[in-house]
Formats: C-alpha cells, structure tokens, sequence
C-alpha cells in the first residue's frame, strides 16, 4: 500500500521550472534512495512532502490526504533528520527532552535514555551539544527523529560526519526499525555505496525529472550493473527511463 504518492509534481522558482511533472511512490514499510546530482531538486521535493513548499500543479499525498487537509496529524507520523540543529549550551538529554515537549510528547527519564542507547549517545547524555563532533550531532539528530513513534522517517544524509562505527550502528539501527517496527525510510544521500547496503528502491532525479524509479535489483539488471553507484552513473548517462 502506497502511504506517500507523488502524482505529476511541477513546481517552479519564478520562470525556471525545478520539478518537471514528476510521480513516484512509497510503500510502508521499505527503505528508498532518493538520489541525484546537487541542483537536482531533491530537497524541493522533500519541502513539498513536508508541506514547506506547494506545488504549482500535480498533488502530493500521505496517509490519503494532503498536508494542507490534516498538517498536524501528517507530520507527527514523519520523523525528519534535515541537519542537526540544536541548543549548544543544553545537554544531549535536555535538548531530546525540548523537542519531546515541543511535539508534545510526555517522555519519562527512562524512554528518552531508550532513544539515546538507540544511537550510542546514553553515556554522554549530560556532555553539552556545543562540545559534540558533527557525527555526535548527527546521532542526536537521529534521536530526534525517533520520537513519537513515527510511520516515516525522511532523512537527508543521515551518516553525515559519522565514523565507520557510527555507520555499521546507523545501518543496523535502519535494519531493526524496517524490519521489526515496519517503517518506511525515504533516505537522501550522496554516499551510494552505503545506500547500497540499506536501501530496497531507488528514485534517481536530475534536472527536475525522475530518470529511474523502482527496485535496486532491476536498476543493476537495466544498466548490467555491480552495484548502485555504477548503476546510477549509466543512468544519468544514459537518460533514465527508455
């Protein structure tokens, strides 16, 4: 069942036109590659599924609705990792706290501590974020997105100043959520061969348009490919769908 369809999206900036009549879909419970050259529109297209953004023709729906029906119900069921983004002179735990209370959530000491063991963060949880790597922010961020137990998770460079360790868990952590809790992963990245380890289905854009969207197993068997990063290489080379 499609929860997340993308139905013929244009959207334009002034007289360039970014998103050209674009359309895919996401099923519960899979995890999905959306990826593309920078410039492609794939930011533009998550701030339309956000809401952030409207399209100027086509429609986008989650759930069966539009953002502009229900907002509030969407979004609390979506968990976003868009870039750490927190208060430097707080701790771990009471940023994680905040946004629980911001998205009014009742969270106990002993639930949070769950969120942050999830991303190897429990025993630093009282270390100030102004003090974290990039990679600590982006655990925390993960964390974030966590709360309230959501149906879909977009992440946007998800492993981003992350070490090899911090990459294994993250994959592991993706694996545990798809496979046992049936959540939908919509995950951006440049980074093609750890994608490639994760990822079901793959949308490939540039310039605005869809060039492949479906399995990662007949991406590889289209182009005669090894793995995602060829094949996503001969894709854009060769111009996408025939």
């Amino acid at each position: 069942m499609a929860i997340v369809e993308i139905i013929n999206v244009t959207k334009c900036f002034k007289d360039t036109e970014v998103i050209h009549n674009t359309s895919f879909y996401l099923k519960k419970g899979k995890v999905y590659g959306f990826v593309g050259p920078n410039g492609a529109g794939k930011t533009t297209i998550i701030k339309m599924i956000l809401g952030i953004l409207k399209p100027d023709s086509g429609e986008i729906t989650i759930f069966n609705q539009t953002v502009e029906q229900n907002s509030e119900n969407i979004l609390s069921r979506i968990g976003l990792v868009l870039g750490p983004s927190f208060y430097g002179h707080l701790d771990a735990y009471k940023n994680l706290k905040l946004i629980a209370n911001m998205k009014g959530l009742n969270l106990d000491i002993e639930k949070l501590n769950e969120y942050l063991s999830m991303v190897g963060l429990k025993d630093v949880k009282k270390k100030k974020v102004k003090n974290f790597s990039m990679g600590m922010k982006q655990r925390l961020s993960i964390a974030a997105s966590l709360l309230g137990s959501p149906e879909i998770l977009i992440w946007d460079e998800p492993i981003n100043g992350l070490d090899p360790q911090g990459v294994i868990e993250i994959r592991s952590l993706i694996r545990f959520l798809q496979e046992k809790k049936g959540i939908t992963f919509f995950i951006s990245s440049h980074i093609l061969s750890e994608l490639d380890k994760v990822i079901s289905d793959v949308i490939i854009i540039n310039y605005g348009k869809v060039e492949f969207f479906g399995s990662c197993q007949y991406l590889l068997q289209k182009y005669n490919c090894q793995n995602l990063e060829e094949a996503y290489l001969a894709c854009l080379a060769g111009g996408g769908y025939d």
